[in-house]
């Protein structure tokens, strides 16, 4: 391997690395039994962008045994969403796709949900993904980057808790450290609560 080449590629390594990067691993857990796994990153990129991901392997069996893979992704830039991806897979099989992106020096963006296009015309600031990551306000609308509809949420009573709820009434606890990580977090898949908890977590 010639020398610019190796040059060319110690600099890439140099200047990926002093990029800022985070990521967040929770164990996933149904009545106390573990079923999976959660791996959420955030890292910078350049041009002010930020990436943000979360990919989702669970193992359970209900009337047959299922293997699902959900991964969302997004890419905000100076905080604003400018794309965002979701693709939910049982078995190997696409269950759904959906996703979003801003045009460009617009302030709406094209959306397509499996099959069907549409338009989405207000600017987006924060999502679901954000919230592994910093606290929400203390009343907010966070978009699904998965449904693109807008989840109401708000500080509970107690400390660092906050309850989000969809637009079918679904209800999800979220609870934070010190920091602003997310460190437990409920969800539903169907009618089975699944519970996240941060590892090595508080």
């Amino acid at each position: 391997m010639g020398r610019l080449k190796v040059l060319i590629i110690l600099l890439f390594i140099h200047f990926s690395t002093n990029l800022y990067s985070q990521e967040l691993i929770y164990d996933v857990f149904v009545e106390e039994k573990p079923v999976g796994n959660l791996l959420v990153t955030q890292k910078d990129l350049d041009s002010g962008k930020v990436y943000y991901s979360a990919l989702l392997n669970l193992e359970y069996k209900l009337f047959t045994p299922t293997k699902m893979v959900q991964l969302r992704e997004a890419i905000y830039q100076n905080d604003t969403l400018i794309q965002a991806y979701f693709v939910d897979k049982r078995n190997d099989s696409k269950i759904a796709e959906s996703k979003i992106e801003k045009i460009l020096s617009k302030n709406y963006y094209h959306t397509l949900m499996d099959t069907t296009k549409g338009w989405h015309e207000k600017p987006i600031i924060n999502s679901e993904l954000k919230l592994y990551f910093k606290k929400p306000k203390s009343r907010d609308s966070i978009f699904s980057e998965a449904t693109h509809k807008y989840n109401r949420i708000a500080k509970l009573p107690e400390e660092s808790r906050y309850m989000m709820v969809n637009e079918e009434g679904e209800k999800t606890i979220i609870k934070y450290n010190n920091e602003g990580e997310c460190i437990q977090h409920n969800f539903f898949i169907g009618a089975v609560e699944y519970r996240m908890k941060l590892r090595n977590g508080e």
